[in-house]
């Protein structure tokens, strides 16, 4: 059956390292993790990707050794069971609002006694129908995980709340849309800001969670580490690709 490294990692108290990937292509994804990161990040808030596509994305980062982690607002349980049975490890939850929306995203993704998923046990995630019932169910269950994003001015009250709530395993600042929904836009330093930084990492703390957070600086990460963030998205496919173009460009004219 799939194991988490996600999980692992959590469990054991250690950094856990993400790449975003924007692009639809599985050997992108492959490339990620074969260069050795623990996680890759799958957008489906701002892209729509064909199913079959979506399957091997997933497939590849299972392959190449990394969690596959799903951003996605699901409207029931189905919009989660294809992908955590084709082997994505992590769903995100993006512009939560309140308390009773991150329980419901818990009841979709964990089996009985833990939430309500439904059992299709043919799927890659038990080893397609070879898996005895008792022992799948468990093992999805701790092999699955949920980050939830703080990016939205209505979630802030219950921060401490769903860093308590059981099946909630990180919470991550999206200081992007957090800045605009705080009529801050792009300040990130903002006092403002840093205060819900602070807030959500001593939360996490708290209640034996992980805070996450997009962060490619080195010396940044050992600040936030001190105050609860265990999971870091470094970078993106889109910027390695943005970044390589615009020096190549640069070389060229000079």
């Amino acid at each position: 059956m799939l194991t988490s490294i996600v999980r692992k990692k959590l469990t054991s108290d250690e950094p856990i390292i993400c790449v975003k990937a924007c692009y639809a292509d599985p050997e992108i994804v492959e490339m990620i993790g074969q260069a050795g990161f623990d996680c890759v990040w799958i957008c489906l808030e701002h892209r729509r990707i064909d199913p079959t596509v979506m399957k091997s994305m997933i497939q590849a980062s299972r392959f190449s050794g990394c969690d596959c982690m799903i951003r996605i607002k699901p409207e029931n349980h189905t919009d989660l069971a294809y992908l955590l049975e084709e082997g994505a490890r992590g769903i995100m939850l993006p512009q939560v609002q309140d308390l009773a929306e991150v329980q419901r995203v818990v009841e979709m993704m964990k089996f009985p006694p833990h939430g309500r998923r439904g059992l299709d046990s043919i799927h890659l995630d038990a080893d397609m129908g070879s898996v005895p019932l008792v022992e799948y169910v468990p093992h999805e269950n701790e092999n699955t995980f949920l980050m939830v994003q703080i990016e939205t001015t209505e979630v802030l009250p219950d921060i401490d709340a769903i860093a308590a709530t059981p099946g909630v395993d990180m919470l991550f600042v999206g200081l992007g849309d957090l800045s605009a929904n705080m009529g801050l836009l792009g300040q990130m330093d903002h006092p403002k800001l840093q205060e819900v930084v602070r807030q959500t990492g001593e939360a996490c703390l708290r209640h034996g969670k992980a805070a996450a957070i997009n962060c490619s600086d080195p010396e940044e990460r050992k600040r936030l580490w001190e105050i609860g963030y265990r999971f870091f998205n470094v970078a993106s496919d889109f910027r390695f690709i943005r970044r390589g173009l615009d020096e190549a460009i640069r070389d060229a004219r000079a």
